[in-house]
């Protein structure tokens, strides 16, 4: 019961961690609009490298957060499992 515990515990930070990790992306990607594209000269090659890197962490951060969610779903079940079981055993 302790490791489903740990194992909620540690999916919950990731979670935490990638939704950061989204608000950051989004952060950077307005930061990135509001000061690069209105601002006299612009370079949009850096401009679609700094695009397609954004985009990349976004997605990745993304799908840390959907598998965190599914670690904390499976570890809660399991939990929930061992709870079932020892009752079972006491019964």
């Amino acid at each position: 019961m302790l490791v489903s515990s740990i194992a909620r515990f540690n999916a919950a930070k990731s979670m935490n961690n990638a939704a950061f990790g989204i608000m950051q992306s989004y952060s950077q990607m307005s930061n990135a609009v509001s000061n690069n594209t209105f601002g006299g000269e612009n370079n949009l090659t850096m401009l679609h490298a700094m695009d397609k890197k954004l985009s990349l962490d976004l997605a990745s951060h993304s799908l840390l957060y959907k598998l965190a969610s599914l670690q904390e779903k499976w570890a809660k079940k399991h939990q929930e499992m061992e709870i079932k079981n020892s009752f079972n055993t006491f019964a």
